[in-house]
């Protein structure tokens, strides 16, 4: 994953309140399978693995966030194991039979879980994060993003 998508994906988690980290958490795992993709198309099996197991890491981090009490959750987790098996085969036999299926599974519920995130109206999950807001600069076309809170408190109060 490039530099720029991370510093993207680390904005977009400093405002996000919990639906949105779903929403980011899918991003990234999509994110992660075309990175590993690319990376087979030149090569490079190392980033390829490295890839995928980053991929796997973000899905047993929404296993783990499933709350059992609604019945949903359940149905989820099987199709989550599922992915999860696609992509340890993936990454056992070097080849990326089946990461098409698993990218596409993730992106239905990743869209699904983004259409609840417009309807969730609640507070960001990081508190004293700064706000970033963005615009359109002298830069001919170009968005650059500003940050505003300038003095605020950025650390843990005590």
């Amino acid at each position: 994953m490039t530099s720029e998508k991370k510093k993207d994906f680390t904005r977009r988690i400093s405002q996000a309140n919990k639906t949105d980290l779903v929403v980011v958490t899918f991003d990234i795992i999509i994110e992660n399978i075309d990175c590993a993709s690319k990376c087979l198309e030149e090569g490079d099996v190392n980033g390829y693995r490295t890839e995928l197991k980053s991929a796997q890491r973000f899905l047993g981090e929404l296993m783990r966030s499933l709350d059992f009490k609604y019945p949903i959750s359940k149905n989820l987790l099987s199709i989550y194991e599922y992915v999860q098996k696609k992509l340890i085969a993936c990454d056992i036999s070097g080849e990326d039979r089946g990461l098409d299926e698993a990218r596409g599974i993730l992106s239905r519920i990743g869209e699904a879980f983004s259409q609840i995130a417009g309807q969730d109206n609640s507070e960001s999950v990081m508190e004293n994060a700064q706000q970033i807001y963005a615009g359109l600069t002298y830069g001919k076309g170009t968005l650059n993003e500003a940050d505003m809170g300038i003095g605020t408190n950025r650390g843990f109060l005590a």
